[in-house]
């Protein structure tokens, strides 16, 4: 079955600095180009500059020319938007098109292609590599591309169905004077706000262990969210579910051994009312060593102090023999006694701590990794914590933790599985 695909000769473009870059390979084949497509993620003024004597020269002559530019991230100038579009009077005027298409903000897939196409008198060029329309991918940075030539009309056909395949999808939108002026002053706010939080991470990176510049950050934010995930409705759930849990716990604690369908039914009611995500899946292990688990609630209930170090120890006694049982579940069983004293200990907790500069924790805090002395400064480093940002209880310090934690790159809590 043949192939729509462009077919050409190639050759490596490779860009080594102070050598030749890719505005000089562009500007070559521009100066006898009647055909431009031009495909980036990001275009700023200091890499229009590099080439736009070559377009304007060949616009006045009656160039074909198409531009996507992504609005990605807010790095596309708005200048340069401004001076593509400024083209199409002078490009009408001499016989010849400028469409402008911008990527869509804050879609779902970013626009990341970098391409430029050329036809003219010497044949098709087709450039596609790494190289963004700014002057550290046309001219100073390490960037690689494949530049291949030929006179097969398939990459021309090839890329004007991606173009109307994106606009078809909304992806692309062709660019109006008002479009780029709303982007412009979004990307204002955009890159004022991103420009001070980089001066702030810049501080809190620097600054001692226990410092809550970044935490506190995010409680303000958590606060202002009004969604499900927000403080005011997160609280309202934890303060829910927290009797549910304690009741489950006395009723395990209470009843003699239940078979494993009995235990299940009253663990997965209990793992329900906990906030720690991936308890679920071990589910049916636990229930394996149901009678184990039992004995480890029933010491707990019948154990006196409220040192964190005593009461994960003695914990740890039994759920040494219940796979798929470990840190997290032992400290939520605690947390569950007391939101006051307890902190859960999972890798959502452990990253939060991280924000406040504050580590010595395993990033997965397995029960083969921690003992009651660890557990006992994870404690105390929460209290300092919670004091610091001036929570109610550790349930809540808890509940901020994990809404810092769906906001950076971390993977779901998983209890251990030995």
């Amino acid at each position: 079955m043949p192939s729509n695909r462009p077919r050409a000769t190639g050759r490596a473009l490779v860009l080594a600095n102070g050598g030749e870059g890719h505005a000089d390979e562009l500007n070559r084949h521009l100066a006898h180009a009647t055909c431009l497509v031009c495909i980036v993620a990001f275009a700023k003024s200091s890499g229009w500059r590099l080439i736009e004597k070559a377009v304007a020269e060949r616009v006045a002559k009656g160039l074909n020319a198409t531009f996507v530019i992504g609005l990605d991230f807010y790095q596309s100038e708005p200048a340069v938007l401004g001076a593509i579009l400024g083209l199409r009077a002078k490009a009408v005027g001499a016989g010849g098109t400028v469409a402008l298409y911008i990527g869509r903000e804050r879609r779902r897939h970013t626009l990341h292609p970098k391409v430029y196409w050329l036809k003219g008198s010497q044949g098709q060029t087709l450039i596609i590599g790494s190289a963004n329309m700014t002057r550290g991918g046309l001219a100073d940075n390490h960037e690689m591309s494949a530049l291949l030539s030929g006179p097969s009309a398939a990459q021309e056909r090839w890329l004007r169905q991606w173009i109307d395949e994106r606009a078809k999808a909304g992806d692309i939108i062709e660019a109006t004077p008002k479009l780029i002026k709303g982007y412009e002053r979004r990307r204002d706010i955009y890159r004022t706000t991103m420009k001070s939080a980089e001066t702030r991470a810049f501080r809190a990176m620097a600054n001692a262990a226990g410092d809550t510049l970044t935490l506190a950050d995010l409680l303000i934010e958590m606060r202002a969210d009004d969604g499900p995930e927000g403080f005011a409705k997160s609280l309202q759930r934890r303060r829910k579910a927290e009797p549910k849990a304690r009741k489950q716990i006395a009723l395990l604690s209470r009843r003699p051994d239940l078979t494993r369908g009995q235990f299940l039914k009253a663990y997965e009611e209990l793992i329900s009312q906990w906030h720690s995500s991936g308890l679920a899946r071990g589910k049916n292990i636990v229930a394996k060593r149901s009678n184990r688990f039992q004995a480890a609630l029933r010491a707990l209930v019948a154990e006196p102090s409220d040192n964190p170090a005593v009461l994960f120890d003695l914990l740890k006694f039994h759920f040494d023999e219940i796979p798929r049982a470990g840190s997290n579940v032992m400290t939520e069983l605690l947390h569950t006694r007391d939101p006051a004293r307890f902190p859960v200990m999972n890798r959502n907790s452990v990253a939060g701590m991280g924000l406040a500069n504050i580590d010595g924790y395993p990033e997965l805090p397995t029960k083969k990794a921690v003992r009651g002395a660890l557990y006992a400064q994870f404690a105390a480093d929460a209290e300092r914590l919670r004091q610091g940002l001036g929570l109610a209880d550790l349930s809540e310090l808890d509940a901020l933790f994990n809404y810092a934690y769906q906001r950076g790159d971390g993977e779901e809590d998983e209890d251990d599985d030995e």
